[in-house]
């Protein structure tokens, strides 16, 4: 639902557009001080819902990435009752003159999302727990690429899927695939959900927020903070031989981060075929991954392959980083876990071109495990089936830094048995009622 009001110097009549089924919000007032440009906005609302706003002059948006510095009741889950939200202009619109008393007419968009169909982009701050919303890229605070989400906030972008289907696994004829693997077979999925998606790997720092530990190999004190944690088991991550929709044991990284954020969102691993559905950007008919970042042909066995600007393009693999597709312990590059620095080994995350639907390391730098078994010969091996015991392997998707293009691809997928390696990480979704 959204209300639309006009701060100007004479105060227009608000106008309301709502769905009766949504979350009501009315009663919306402006203000704004004509010394600091401040505009505070009031507004009443019905029922709990996540309450944006966006900011107009002379009826058209000035932009979400002008809007972001906003304080108060705004950007999060809002009760029921009279709230308000301040927005800081020279904050995230400086140097723009807009008061009202100039002539210029300042509008407010006043939008509440329900609590099940929230915004696109969600925030989850690791330090004090909070959790914001944003409507898009643009609104984001700084930006996605911000050094924030890649140290004590967790970012996340909504995969609009429920009630789309899409073809999973590859064709035969995919270059770098295994024509028999039975992993791969295509068969059409479809979803009853949307859900969020990590934008980036989960990195060391964000681990150590929830976690109080450093346990990856590539521990470079320079560049360390910003890279994928790996070195990480089953167990650190989910819990031992729990899978979704189970809950993950106490000390957990998922529990814990559960319960940082007030146990009010159920974070949890990627199905599998979420997993590859954002990977693709939808692009379930399309070869290798999600049709903007390669032709099929360039992620072949051949050595011309190994150098090809595309595909190095879109994340770490063997071929362009130092250290190669063998493992540190073989490399001549370092002789101490504290020597790998970022041209050998892992690379810092959102260092290479995203996918269209803005996902960054999709396919490289360190596989990323998913909440279903290994179903290599299961009727319908990308929905996986739940483990029965400790003793099940569980499935891996997206490459290596240490591998090269046939792992990569987006159909890919490969065992884990849930110990701690150096080429495993993790990528966290959450998955909406």
């Amino acid at each position: 639902m959204k209300q639309f009001t006009y701060l100007s110097t004479i105060l227009l009549a608000a106008a309301v557009i709502a769905d009766p089924a949504d979350p009501q919000i009315s009663n919306v007032r402006l203000g704004q001080n004509s010394l600091s440009r401040r505009v505070t906005v009031r507004y009443d609302l019905d029922e709990a819902a996540v309450v944006t706003m966006d900011v107009l002059t002379n009826g058209v948006s000035i932009g979400q990435q002008n809007v972001w510095a906003i304080d108060g009741d705004a950007n999060k889950v809002v009760q029921p009752g009279a709230h308000s939200m301040v927005w800081h202009p020279d904050k995230s619109w400086p140097n723009q003159k807009f008061v009202a008393s100039d002539g210029i007419e300042v509008g407010a968009v006043v939008t509440a999302w329900a609590t099940n169909d929230p915004p696109m982009y969600l925030a989850a701050d690791l330090v004090s727990g909070d959790v914001k919303y944003y409507t898009c890229a643009e609104a984001v605070p700084g930006g996605v690429q911000d050094i924030l989400y890649k140290t004590t906030t967790l970012l996340m972008r909504r995969i609009y899927a429920r009630g789309k289907s899409f073809m999973m696994g590859s064709p035969t004829d995919e270059p770098g695939r295994w024509y028999s693997d039975a992993r791969e077979t295509q068969h059409e999925v479809s979803f009853s959900h949307d859900y969020y998606m990590g934008v980036y790997e989960v990195t060391q720092q964000q681990w150590a927020q929830i976690m109080s530990a450093w346990p990856s190999y590539h521990e470079n004190d320079a560049c360390k903070a910003t890279r994928p944690v790996e070195n990480v088991s089953w167990t650190q991550i989910r819990g031992d031989s729990t899978f979704y929709p189970d809950a993950p044991l106490s000390d957990s990284f998922l529990a814990l981060l559960r319960a940082k954020t007030g146990n009010a969102l159920s974070f949890d691993l990627p199905g599998i075929a979420q997993w590859e559905y954002a990977a693709k950007a939808g692009n379930g008919d399309y070869k290798w991954g999600d049709g903007t970042a390669l032709n099929s042909s360039l992620v072949g066995a051949n050595a011309s392959d190994k150098e090809d600007a595309g595909y190095n393009s879109i994340g770490r693999n063997a071929y362009n980083n130092a250290m190669g597709k063998y493992s540190p312990s073989s490399s001549a590059l370092q002789t101490t876990r504290a020597d790998v620095d970022v041209t050998c080994g892992t690379a810092l995350v959102g260092s290479y071109r995203p996918n269209s639907w803005g996902l960054y390391d999709m396919h490289g730098n360190v596989y990323e495990p998913c909440h279903d078994a290994y179903g290599e010969n299961n009727t319908n091996p990308y929905l996986g089936e739940p483990a029965t015991s400790s003793n099940a392997t569980r499935t891996r998707k997206g490459g290596s830094f240490q591998r090269g293009p046939f792992r990569h691809r987006a159909s890919y997928q490969l065992s884990w048995n849930g110990s701690a390696v150096q080429d495993t990480g993790i990528r966290v979704a959450l998955t909406l009622d």
